[in-house]
């Protein structure tokens, strides 16, 4: 059993301006050995990447399993990478500070002897399907703000709509207010006349 092991890392700019680097070489360790790997990183959090990474693995029709905070493509076609059967692992892991993440994926390929090409080519297509996915990345970074911001809408309405209820309530009970001074002045009235006829006996 061949084993090909490559990461990705996927690097952009904050903001409109998007790139990613080139996948370079590095390890990554799965089933308990360090494993030769690509890596290329992005400044987008690590649900951002994972929604774009399994946004277009739907998109090729390919299904997945998760365990351990692997997920996995068994048993599956990625033909820019090669036309062979292989199982795709998946890892994602946050490279960044608070408030600036980044995010590295990594990506797994095993197969048996039957793959078609060489390592070499193999490595090559792998990297660039990594890099590829750097439209799905911003795609996928675009939905989740829209989502915040929808969420931070929804939230900011909720706010109004309570303060206007309040005002409605404080309205309502200044009415009632008015209504009972104008009553205990007719009631003042009332007696102050009383007083005075008893006076003025």
């Amino acid at each position: 059993m061949k084993k090909f092991s490559l990461i990705l890392a996927l690097l952009t700019l904050t903001g409109a301006v998007s790139f990613a680097q080139k996948a370079y070489e590095g390890k990554i360790r799965y089933k308990k050995i360090d494993q030769p790997a690509l890596a290329v990183e992005y400044n987008y959090p690590v649900n951002v990447v994972e929604n774009a990474l399994k946004a277009k693995m739907a998109d090729l029709r390919l299904k997945y399993s998760a365990s351990k905070g692997f997920i996995s493509y068994n048993n599956s076609v990625i033909s820019t990478i090669t036309p062979s059967v292989l199982d795709y692992t998946f890892k994602t892991m946050p490279s960044g500070k608070t408030g600036k993440e980044k995010t590295i994926l990594y990506m797994i390929m095993e197969g048996g002897n039957n793959i078609a090409g060489d390592a070499v080519v193999l490595a090559a297509n792998g990297k660039s399907f990594l890099e590829s996915l750097t439209p799905e990345v911003k795609r996928s970074n675009t939905i989740f703000e829209i989502k915040k911001q929808e969420d931070l809408l929804v939230t900011e309405e909720k706010k109004l709509k309570t303060l206007k209820e309040n005002y409605e309530a404080l309205d309502q009970k200044m009415q009632q207010n008015l209504e009972e001074q104008r009553k205990q002045s007719r009631i003042i009235a009332s007696q102050k006349s009383i007083l005075e006829d008893l006076k003025a006996n």
